[in-house]
């Protein structure tokens, strides 16, 4: 009962600081010229500042600064086990900063989150062994489990960045997220990780005040890249727990299953189309529901909705046997597929019907 009391005060802390921070960097962010300006590929009309999420990470880091003094959570040596994640976190927030401020490459941007990832490895964040269905575990070498380790912290950055393209959308995702690995964390009584997630969700909470539609602040590259990094490496810092898959990897896995999905889904049409994987388009998921003719409002609504159902099944992987956990995900990806079938079948009847109207109209004349 401590613990879950000490959890819930960590959120309070985290949304009210995210509430008195975030007005206040958009005053800087004004002062300072830092906005999001419109063009063909956004869809707001006018410049929107976009230092959120340095807010974000701000109240997040009070959040922990907090905690760590509560009776609860003080023997777990909180800030000193969470340096690699704040040290990650902060350098996140730089580059995404730089990004705002100096539209980075997409190449430069990778190399950024690459060297991140290192640094999560240099702290002992990574992911060296993996469960095997069949029994047992699976021990990566060295070199592999930094591969691994820097392509699941990049991969997770990119990810939270290419959702984060209607206002709320990636923070209402990663709040809905963060509450349930909080859920998933106290039954595998992971409680290091759920603190971080608990102080995350709150951030992103009481961020969603200024950032809802219509947003009147930005999360910026810096807040995306900062939610990505610590996504990806809250559930590798402690294996206490089942085993390293079951809950580390698969419950944020399948907790974001949403941006993971549609990152994945814009690599192969880049390919397919023989552009730069960094090139940006208007085809991810969002802009899809959007042209289908749902307003901003009902799109965010409806992806928070998916990202609520994907959050309780995550939940299901805690509490199942291991050896089940793998047909737990091949239904799962066997529901996004046919949900993504759905949603082009809709879409090519919505194209049909445009054409016949153009043609009606077009013999009319």
């Amino acid at each position: 009962m401590k613990i879950i009391l000490a959890v819930g005060l960590t959120m309070v802390v985290a949304m009210i600081g995210s509430l008195v921070l975030t007005p206040w960097l958009r005053r800087v962010a004004l002062a300072v010229r830092l906005l999001d300006r419109p063009n063909q590929r956004k869809i707001h009309r006018d410049p929107i500042p976009k230092l959120g999420g340095v807010a974000v990470f701000l109240a997040w880091l009070i959040a922990l600064g907090v905690s760590g003094t509560l009776a609860a959570i003080r023997e777990m040596d909180l800030l000193a086990r969470s340096a690699p994640l704040i040290v990650a976190g902060a350098c996140s927030v730089l580059l995404g900063l730089w990004d705002d401020r100096r539209d980075l490459s997409g190449r430069w941007k990778l190399f950024g989150q690459l060297l991140i990832g290192l640094l999560l490895v240099l702290g002992g964040v990574q992911i060296d062994r993996i469960s095997n269905p069949f029994g047992g575990e699976i021990v990566f070498p060295e070199w592999l489990s930094i591969s691994v380790t820097l392509l699941w912290v990049a991969g997770m950055m990119n990810a939270i960045n290419l959702i984060d393209g209607l206002d709320g959308l990636a923070a209402g995702v990663v709040a809905i997220a963060s509450v349930g690995l909080v859920v998933a964390g106290l039954h595998a009584q992971n409680f290091l990780s759920i603190v971080v997630f608990a102080a995350l969700g709150g951030a992103c909470a009481g961020f969603l005040v200024y950032n809802f539609f219509p947003a009147k602040i930005f999360l910026g590259d810096a807040g995306s890249q900062f939610l990505g990094v610590i996504l990806a490496a809250a559930p590798l810092v402690d294996f206490p727990y089942k085993s390293a898959t079951a809950v580390a990897l698969l419950i944020p896995l399948t907790s974001l299953a949403l941006p993971i999905y549609d990152t994945w889904l814009a690599l192969l049409r880049r390919f397919r189309g023989r552009r730069s994987i960094f090139r940006a388009d208007k085809y991810h998921l969002h802009h899809r529901l959007l042209n289908m003719g749902l307003s901003h409002r009902q799109v965010v609504l409806f992806l928070y909705l998916v990202s609520g159902y994907l959050s309780c099944v995550a939940f299901m992987f805690v509490l199942i046997q291991e050896r089940y956990a793998i047909v737990l995900l091949v239904l799962l990806a066997m529901g996004l597929l046919m949900g993504m079938q759905t949603l082009r079948f809709i879409e090519f009847r919505l194209r049909m019907r445009y054409r016949r109207r153009f043609a009606r109209s077009h013999a009319s004349r």
